[in-house]
């Protein structure tokens, strides 16, 4: 890392955080030599949180919301729509290829944010303020690392011992000695360690209000553990966490609560990132999916197949609509009027689905739709019929739902790999092109001479999409491998 660390925390010192939700002190009132005292560990943390979301190197690379569209985006069941934003990650050509400025930014993203996090993790001190702080930063720097163990190497279940990312759990500075690869098991191990302390830093932590749902609470901590403990096959631990993370969420029960999905005082979100108007414009650009396509973002398109994986009287179902140009779009988000939207991290919806998948890969499928019912009668859905039912027929059902409901928030390749499956795309046949756009566009025109649904069905080498492809996972950018020669 000795290319990038040494200027990280003075960089995000210096570029700070404006943001009145972040703290009323920002970052950028504390300088280098202020690092070390613990009163200053809140405001490391809101640097940290705020790198996460605000540092970009092109309006195409901004943020972790870049990084929840593009995994959406290589999948199965989002279209790219020849525009700007995504439409390379839609082809495999840019976060999986080491000399990609897409590489680059993912990497030096979850890196930086990771630095900032050890700087306020490294103080010195024993009061309640100074540890609740630091669980912040604990819980933070786990989600970073969850992150590169899910996308830089193949699932803990396939190899636990496969190299994975090098670990910094140290402010790093001029001298400090760039690292090697750790394995996939020591990087869970330090996930783990990181909220089961964060989980005592923060037992006695209340949020003041909706508008610091940025601020990690024992609910994400639990969120995090239940993702991680899906993620290692810990099915019984699995289930507990989920269901202890979503204690105090209800969940959304008309189409009218979908709509828009910009707000962070949602019923369902335990954790995401508030947007202000004084952010910098790039930065809430991000809510690409504006119907009428005046967000930056317009070529995220919902594959017209997708529809097809709803039932009738589903709320989610009318979010689904023909589009000028004959694309399919799902009217899950859009931007306030003030061109601002807020971004969602984890939802109830999600804890009970890794509940109900946990319980049935341990074996209980009878347990298992319990909660996933819970969901489906607040989708408008009956219950799942168990009838002459398989264990996998319900695990399946349980990752298809996972498709429907987390649609666009950045869970579809990590799912795929985890679970060793493949993406799977169809283009739409003229016949259905014709009769689908016709209904809604006077003669199809655009559909007549242009694919609807996929048009990029294989990996750039013409080799058909494949269950653990290399093709998946994001590459370590050359950049890094030729100034750590550890690496």
């Amino acid at each position: 890392m000795k290319n990038i660390f040494p200027f990280v925390i003075s960089l995000l010192l210096l570029t700070g955080c404006s943001s009145d939700f972040l703290d009323k002190e920002p970052t950028d009132s504390v300088s280098s030599d202020e690092v070390g005292v613990p009163g200053n560990a809140e405001r490391l943390f809101n640097g940290a949180w705020y790198n996460l979301f605000e540092y970009g190197t092109t309006y195409a690379n901004i943020g972790y919301r870049a990084l929840q569209c593009l995994d959406d985006m290589m999948a199965s069941d989002v279209v790219s729509r020849p525009a700007y934003g995504f439409n390379s990650s839609y082809q495999f050509n840019d976060v999986s290829i080491p000399n990609n400025s897409r590489a680059s930014f993912a990497w030096y993203l979850l890196y930086k944010t990771i630095d900032n996090c050890n700087a306020a993790i490294a103080i010195k001190g024993d009061t309640e303020e100074l540890h609740q702080a630091q669980g912040h930063a604990l819980v933070l720097r786990a989600f970073c690392y969850l992150h590169l163990a899910e996308h830089y190497q193949f699932t803990y279940l396939k190899d636990p011992e496969a190299p994975c990312v090098p670990i910094y759990t140290e402010p790093t500075t001029g001298e400090t000695a760039p690292k090697g690869k750790s394995t996939v098991a020591q990087v869970y191990k330090l996930i783990f360690d990181d909220l089961n302390l964060a989980q005592q830093y923060l037992k006695d932590y209340v949020r003041k209000g909706d508008g610091q749902k940025y601020k990690p609470d024992t609910n994400v901590v639990n969120g995090l553990l239940a993702r991680a403990y899906l993620l290692t096959g810990q099915w019984e631990e699995a289930a507990k966490a989920a269901t202890a993370a979503r204690q105090g969420y209800s969940l959304m029960t008309t189409t009218a609560e979908y709509e828009g999905f910009n707000n962070i005082s949602n019923q369902e979100w335990i954790w995401g990132h508030p947007q202000l108007v004084s952010q910098s414009d790039a930065s809430y650009n991000f809510y690409y999916l504006d119907a009428t396509y005046v967000g930056a973002y317009s070529s995220f398109m919902a594959d017209p197949h997708f529809k097809d994986k709803f039932s009738e009287g589903d709320i989610r179902l009318p979010l689904f609509q023909w589009m000028r140009e004959g694309y399919m779009g799902y009217k899950k988000f859009h931007m306030r009027a003030d061109d601002t939207a807020d971004i969602v991290l984890m939802r109830a919806s999600e804890m009970l689905l890794i509940e109900a998948e946990a319980l049935a890969r341990e074996g209980f499928p009878e347990k298992a739709v319990i909660p996933l019912n819970e969901l489906r009668h607040a989708r408008g859905l009956g219950d799942y019929d168990l009838t002459g039912k398989s264990q996998e027929d319900v695990i399946n059902e349980i990752l298809m739902e996972r498709r429907r409901e987390l649609w666009g928030e950045g869970f579809a390749i990590g799912d795929i790999l985890r679970t060793q499956g493949s993406v799977e795309r169809e283009a739409l046949s003229t016949e259905v092109q014709e009769q689908e756009v016709d209904a809604w566009q006077e003669g199809g025109g655009f559909a007549k001479r242009n694919p609807l649904g996929h048009w990029f069905l294989v990996f750039p080498d013409g080799k058909p999409f494949t269950p653990n492809s290399i093709n998946y996972l994001y590459a370590i950018p050359k950049d890094e491998t030729d100034a750590n020669p550890n690496i």
